[in-house]
Formats: C-alpha cells, sequence, structure tokens
C-alpha cells in the first residue's frame, strides 16, 4: 500500500519535525502539564500540520518517554518531564494521543548520530548516554580537518554493536506506542571513518531494513501501515558520500518518505529535482524540509531573523515546482530562541506559517522573495565555507581587478508574464567609480536598463570565525563588524530576460576604479515576484 499522506490534488502536506529540546525548553511549562503538551498539538492542529514528529532518540538518551534498560535525558531542559514520567505518564504518548484526536498522523524521529555532545557536556551532563561515553571503542577515532569535527563524540556504524543498539531502541519503542512510524533524523556530521562511507553503505542499509522490517511486524493503528521516513542531506552526493545510500533504501521500498536538506540553511539553489525523479514513480514521497535561515551570513547579520513570510512562499514554490509532494517545517521553533536572536511573532501564531505553505496554489496567491547566497560563506568549522558533509557551499561570482568576468547561476521557475519582477545583485567591494557590463541568460543590459547605488542601508556583520553552539556563537568569539563597500544593481526582470528555471547572471568589470585593490564579489542574488492584481471586470 503507498504511503501517501497527501489530501487532495490541490493540498500538499504539512510535516512538523520537534526537535528533542527547543519546544522542551523554549515552550512548554517547568515542570510540564499534561494540559500543556495536549494544547501544543491543539496548536499544531490548528495550524493544519498533517503529520507531527517528536524526536525521541538522541545522543543515547530516550526523550519524552522513559523506558527500563535505556537512559533517559539527562539535560536540564528534560527534567520538566520528570513529574509526568513518576507520575506513570509517558510525554510522548500524550502527544501521540492528542495528535490522533485531531486525525494528526504521529511519528517518533531517531537522531541516529546527533552532534550536540559539547552542547550537553557544558550543560555538566556528558555528551551522551552511558552507552556513548562509556564505550569509547565504538565512537569515530579519526575526523576530518575542522574545529567543529572535535566537539562531538559521534559513534561508528561500522560496528554491528552500534546499529543493534540503535535498533533496539526503534523495537522498545514501537512495541510501547501505536506511533504511526519513525523519522530517522540524518543530519550529523559522520556516521562512518572519513573516506569510507560510499563502502559501508550497506550496512547502514541493512540497519534501515531491519527497522522497516521492526515497523511490518507492528502494524499502526487500525493496521495501516508504519511510516519509515528519512530526513536526509540536501544532495544525492553528499548523502551517498557520508554512507547513506538513499537510492537504494527508495529501490528497495524501504522508507515512505525522504525529507533532504542542508543541515541548517535553507538553499533556493539545491537540485531538488534530483530528488523528486528519483522518487517518481515509486512509493516514497518527497517533502523537501525549510529552514530557517539562507545562510550562515544572513543568520548573524539579521540578529537571527529566520525568513519571512515571502521568503518562505518562494522556497516552498521552488520545492512544489520540482516535484515535491509537500513540505517538512525543520527548525521552524528558532524564531523563540533568546540567545543571539528571539524574533516575534512568537508561538502560537508564527506556527501558522503553514497555512501559506501547504500546496503551491496558496504560494502562489503572495508576494515571493528568492534569495540567492553563500550558503556557508566565511564559515571555517568544517573548513573554509563548507558544511559538515565537506561540501563547497558558497557561490560567488568574483571579478578582479582591471578587466574580471565570471557568471552566478540561479534557479527561479516563476511565469513573469502574470507578475512584476525585479533582480537585485550586490557587488562588494565596489565602488560608484566601477562599471560593468550585465548580461542575464545572454541578453547585454543597456545602462539605461538598470539601477544602482552604494547608500543600502544594510548591516553586515563578518564574523571572523563563525563557531557556535546551537544557541549562538560560544563566549569569547567576537562578531566582526568590518563594513564592506557595496553598489547595489537592479533592474525589471521581464519575460525576454528570464528563463523558467536556471538563468545566468553574467558580469564584466569593463572600467574599475584605479584607487580599488580589492577583486569584486558577488554573493548576493535576490527576485522579488509580486503577483499581478486581478480586478473585476
Amino acid at each position: 500500500m503507498k504511503a501517501n499522506l497527501q489530501k487532495d490534488i490541490d493540498s500538499g502536506n504539512i510535516i512538523y519535525v520537534s526537535d528533542p529540546s527547543s519546544l522542551a525548553s523554549r515552550y512548554l511549562p517547568d515542570p510540564a502539564t499534561e494540559e500543556s503538551l495536549r494544547a501544543l498539538i491543539n496548536e499544531m492542529a490548528s495550524a493544519g500540520v498533517d503529520l507531527f514528529i517528536q524526536e525521541a532518540y538522541t545522543q543515547g538518551w530516550t526523550t519524552y518517554w522513559r523506558t527500563e534498560g535505556f537512559d533517559y535525558d539527562a539535560r536540564p531542559q528534560h527534567r520538566r518531564f520528570l513529574p509526568l514520567l513518576d507520575q506513570g505518564k509517558q510525554p510522548l504518548e500524550i502527544l501521540l494521543d492528542q495528535c490522533h484526536k485531531h486525525n494528526i498522523r504521529f511519528a517518533a524521529g531517531f537522531r541516529m548520530n546527533d552532534n550536540h555532545g559539547a552542547v550537553s557536556t557544558a550543560q555538566g551532563v556528558g555528551a551522551g548516554a552511558e552507552f556513548i561515553v562509556n564505550n569509547p571503542q565504538l565512537q569515530l577515532s579519526e575526523a576530518p580537518p575542522g574545529a567543529n569535527y572535535q566537539e562531538t563524540t559521534p559513534l561508528d556504524f561500522s560496528n554491528e554493536e552500534v546499529r543493534a543498539f540503535i535498533l533496539s531502541v526503534v523495537k522498545r519503542l514501537i512495541e510501547t506506542f501505536e506511533v504511526d512510524g519513525i523519522e530517522m533524523c540524518f543530519r550529523d556530521q559522520r556516521y562512518f571513518p572519513p573516506d569510507t562511507g560510499r563502502e559501508r553503505a550497506h550496512l547502514l542499509t541493512d540497519l534501515v531494513a531491519q527497522i522497516r522490517s521492526a515497523l511490518d511486524n507492528e502494524s499502526g493503528p487500525g493496521g495501516q501501515r508504519r511510516l519509515l521516513g528519512a530526513h536526509v542531506f540536501a544532495t544525492i552526493e553528499e548523502c551517498q558520500y557520508l554512507g547513506l545510500d538513499v537510492p537504494t533504501w527508495i529501490e528497495q521500498g524501504l522508507v515512505d518518505y525522504i525529507s533532504p536538506a542542508d543541515c541548517m540553511y535553507a538553499e533556493f539553489n539545491l537540485p531538488y529535482q534530483e530528488w523528486s525523479m528519483l522518487t517518481s514513480g515509486s512509493n516514497c514521497q518527497f517533502y523537501p524540509s525549510m529552514m530557517p535561515w539562507t545562510s550562515n551570513i544572513a543568520r548573524y547579520r539579521t540578529g537571527q531573523q529566520p525568513m519571512d513570510q515571502d521568503q518562505q512562499r518562494a522556497l516552498a514554490h521552488t520545492m512544489y515546482s520540482q516535484g515535491a509532494n509537500g513540505i517538512s517545517l525543520y527548525n521552524h521553533f528558532e524564531i523563540m530562541h533568546g540567545a543571539g536572536g528571539a524574533h516575534a511573532p512568537f508561538y502560537p501564531l508564527a506556527l501558522h506559517d503553514s497555512h501559506h505553505l501547504r500546496s503551491d496554489k496558496q504560494t502562489l496567491n503572495g508576494r515571493r522573495h528568492y534569495v540567492f547566497d553563500a550558503t556557508w560563506g566565511g564559515y571555517s568549522g568544517f573548513l573554509p565555507d563548507r558544511t559538515s558533509t565537506g561540501a563547497l557551499k558558497a557561490q560567488r561570482a568574483i571579478l578582479e581587478r582591471p578587466q574580471g568576468e565570471d557568471e552566478y547561476t540561479f534557479n527561479i521557475f516563476e511565469d513573469i508574464s502574470q507578475s512584476a519582477a525585479q533582480l537585485l545583485f550586490r557587488g562588494y567591494h565596489m565602488t560608484m567609480q566601477d562599471h560593468l557590463e550585465i548580461k542575464l541568460n545572454g541578453h547585454v543590459l543597456a545602462d539605461t536598463d538598470f539601477k544602482r547605488r552604494d547608500d543600502e542601508v544594510r548591516l553586515d556583520l563578518r564574523p571572523e570565525t563563525y563557531t557556535h553552539d546551537v544557541y549562538g556563537p560560544i563566549a569569547g568569539e567576537a562578531l566582526s563588524s568590518e563594513k564592506r563597500s557595496c553598489v547595489t544593481y537592479w533592474f525589471p526582470l521581464t519575460e525576454q530576460l528570464s528563463e523558467y528555471g536556471t538563468n545566468r547572471l553574467s558580469l564584466r568589470l569593463i572600467y574599475s576604479d584605479p584607487t580599488a585593490t580589492k577583486s569584486i564579489i558577488v554573493e548576493e542574488v535576490e527576485v522579488f515576484v509580486v503577483p499581478k492584481p486581478s480586478f473585476p471586470q
């Protein structure tokens, strides 16, 4: 039976992923009560969530539930559930029950190799459960270059004992609770020693197959097939390099849906079509994850202000245009974090973002703001400009003086004839004495076709190092407030200039300011789309 959550042809699905700690520490009271847990799900129902996922296993700990033989989460934020647990009430069961009262499906999330060991150690409770900290021989001893790889104690999935332990937790959970499924969360740094992921991927595939078998042996509520989902890395290449053979999982019918994403940032240029082609014709659905920020630089420049609704609509439209069956909201609750940025509107109102994302028809009803920037630009924790997978993610067009030229590509799936649109880009280390030749998709713009200015009000924080934990920059890491000179260009985006899909912005420096020395960097391109109003005749 096809595990399709879809309600009708005009409605996608909204998945909400609650991580182990954020709602616990930022939204639920201390101590947590049954009423507060049920009220949370009431809000999820009001926001139109179709599948609610509470991550229930991380760092070897069980979270939101307690069971004999496994360590319960020792972090301070999870002590608020102890009064309920001591009364014999499992918070996970309360969430599950309330979801079913609203016809929301409920899945338990498993952080397959969580990378927050440094955070819990700083909280005074160690890097994880006894299974992790007491078995250093099961941990990955080798790490790629980069300081952030040293902050975690990841398990080595080459070891059968590691895979058996995780399978045993899964089995215990699905025997204890009538969950509708399990989501495996693969967003962490490593699963195998460096450069061995491809050759050892069959070991992880075997674990996924065993989890699938365990779910099939325990039918869900009403006898339905229990779901097995996978939150995976942004591209097929990154997944396979780390040992996640997602194409095989889909081909063998092991997973019911996949949710690809960068581990922290929303990538407007992600090749979503590669994933939809992989799932097309299979029983696996495609629910790409929407992250809260567009890039590491943008996150700190804006005080961790998440994407606004115009940007969310643009990203969702990009996803739907390339075959998405719905949207998975991941890290959505970051809006509530106080260290480094807390932004109104807060929960519960902010949850209602989901209403304008649930179908492509909904996304086309409002303005759309596409943001293309250097996703991990300036970050050095995993080597410069790279994410934890080792992938280079910092697109830039660099114009070396005095006559440099380069190209910047971006994807938009818009019928410009139905909208008013504008393209904007910024040239950093640039002055008004510099002059560019600008081409879009081979069309040369005359000087009268575009405008420019060097006085755009724009805070530009450029941290020398971005080393940080999940709550913001680590103490002692100062943010540099160096202001880079910038010239902002903009021009109308017309049907004649634009392409549906990949667009190419070609830039050539035809006159260089003789007083300027640094190369011009273009790493921010934005497209604004405003639907044309339709008035009654």
